[in-house]
């Protein structure tokens, strides 16, 4: 697992540091301090090429190889609300030759989407192992007509590797812009989408931490990132144990956030 971060004030930064002493020991993370979004991210994607000194060796070099066979994205407002075993997702994507990705933030649950503010009907599920769900992507509303996202839907790498080097971005929003755009390159070959009966991952989105998209997110004073940042500086933590069985019906949804001190 790679964070890719960015501290734009000292007291982030400290937030940051902290963050990586809690997780030491506990997961395997490479953190890295963004200095350039699209390298970094491709650096954590593809292996390393080795340093060729002839002019043949360097024209005939390819593609750099793929780290893993699948990648997963997620955004710094995720949370994950019931258990779920990442290689029933590995499995059932790999024996579906025309499922472009495995979302982990829809289901039959998710009714509503919060981006467009309005309800969404759900699509024509097919079951695909007990609590594994089939759907076909295009034509349908919302979230469910959104493929390529990069809050915690799963792909095979080598189908999105060509777009992850190729497409024009220096921010997770622009990546996520161009993926979607990209989606229809998919519509012929890769259908549909695979997801759990009942999703297992949302976005929380109570502030706003960019100013490239507009994007629809919560005011709140008390859930500002400066409100946060300090209130995780003096030891106050999501309590993510009180959000487990949780069942939202977006893919995004506000909630109150419930916190404990550490």
């Amino acid at each position: 697992m790679a964070v890719i971060f960015c501290a734009s004030a000292p007291d982030y930064a400290e937030g940051y540091r902290i963050l990586r002493e809690e997780f030491l020991g506990k997961m395997a993370i490479e953190w890295v301090e963004e200095e350039n979004f699209k390298r970094d991210l491709l650096a954590q994607i593809e292996l390393p090429t080795p340093r060729s000194t002839g002019l043949f060796e360097r024209f005939f070099a390819g593609a750099p190889a793929l780290r893993q066979p699948h990648v997963m994205f997620l955004v710094d407002d995720n949370l994950f609300v019931r258990d779920f075993s990442m290689a029933d997702v590995f499995r059932e994507l790999d024996a579906s030759p025309k499922s472009l990705g495995f979302s982990l933030r829809v289901g039959r649950n998710t009714t509503y989407c919060y981006s467009n503010r309005c309800d969404q009907r759900l699509p024509e599920f097919s079951s695909l192992t007990p609590g594994i769900l089939r759907f076909r992507w295009q034509g349908e509303q919302g979230d469910f007509s959104y493929p390529l996202e990069v809050s915690s839907s799963v792909y095979r790498t080598a189908d999105i590797i060509g777009l992850l080097r190729n497409l024009p971005y220096a921010n997770p929003n622009r990546l996520e812009q161009g993926l979607s755009v990209s989606s229809k390159l998919f519509a012929v070959h890769r259908p549909e989408l695979l997801c759990f009966e009942k999703s297992v991952a949302f976005c929380a989105p109570v502030n706003k931490v960019q100013s490239i998209l507009d994007n629809r997110a919560g005011s709140a004073e008390q859930y500002s990132s400066t409100a946060l940042n300090e209130m995780f500086l003096a030891g106050r933590r999501i309590d993510v144990a009180k959000l487990h069985g949780f069942v939202p019906n977006a893919a995004h949804q506000e909630i109150d956030l419930p916190l404990t001190s550490v």
